[in-house]
C-alpha cells in the first residue's frame, strides 16, 4: 500500500490511533500494539497513547505471531481476556467491540463457557475476537495455529465458541489492498460529497 496500515488515515487519524481511541472509549486498561519493522514511525503516531508497544521479531509468522507477542507481552497481568483488533479494520463501531465484551460477560469471562466471542456479520465470523484467558496457552503453543492462524484455535472450539451477530459489515471488511482502502475513504466520505 506504500504506507503501513497502522499509519493509514481513517477521519483524520491513523488506524491505530482510531483503534486505541476506540479502547480508550470502552475503558480496556492494557493496551498492546504489537509492531513490526516499521515500528519507529508508530511509535511516534501513538506517542500519546497509554499502551504497552511490542515489537513482534517474527513477521514472517504471520497474524498470529503479533497474537503470541502480545499474549506473552500482558502474561504477568493474567487478564481473563484478550481483545484481538486487527489494525486494518479501524472502522468497526465501538458499541460493536462492547457488545463483544458484554457477552464475554454474561457467558461468565474466562470461567464461563465461551472460550472466545466472535462478531458475525451475515453469517461470516468476523474481527476482532476477544479470547478468553483459557484458550491463550492454545493459542501459543498450537501447531494448527502456527501453519493456520488463530482460526485453527476458533474450529478446534467451534462449538463453544459464543458468535454474536452484528449490524456492522466492518467486522468482515479487511483492508488488503490499495483498492480496498480507496473504497473505505469512499465510503466514510461519501456524505461529503
Amino acid at each position: 500500500m506504500g504506507t503501513p496500515k497502522a499509519l493509514l488515515d481513517f477521519r483524520g487519524q491513523p488506524f491505530v490511533v482510531r483503534i486505541l481511541e476506540a479502547l480508550e472509549a470502552l475503558e480496556i486498561k492494557t493496551r498492546v500494539v504489537v509492531v513490526g519493522p516499521d515500528a519507529p514511525r508508530i511509535r511516534s503516531a501513538i506517542a500519546g497513547h497509554d499502551c504497552l508497544i511490542v515489537e513482534n521479531s517474527d513477521v514472517d509468522g504471520g497474524p498470529i505471531a503479533s497474537l503470541r507477542a502480545a499474549l506473552r507481552a500482558i502474561h504477568g497481568v493474567q487478564p481473563s481476556c484478550a481483545l484481538a483488533w486487527p489494525v486494518d479494520l479501524p472502522h468497526v463501531r465501538v458499541n460493536t467491540v462492547d457488545r463483544l465484551l458484554e457477552a464475554f460477560r454474561l457467558a461468565g469471562g474466562a470461567a464461563g463457557k465461551a472460550p472466545a466471542v466472535v462478531p458475525t456479520f451475515a453469517e461470516r465470523r468476523g474481527h476482532p475476537v476477544l479470547w478468553g484467558s483459557a484458550l491463550f496457552d492454545e493459542l501459543m503453543t498450537s501447531e494448527a495455529a502456527t501453519r493456520h492462524g488463530a482460526r485453527a484455535v476458533l474450529h478446534a472450539h467451534a462449538a463453544e465458541i459464543a458468535s454474536v451477530a452484528v449490524d456492522d459489515p466492518a467486522v468482515i471488511d479487511d483492508l488488503n489492498t490499495p483498492e480496498d482502502y480507496e473504497r473505505l475513504v469512499r465510503e466514510v466520505n461519501r456524505d461529503i460529497y
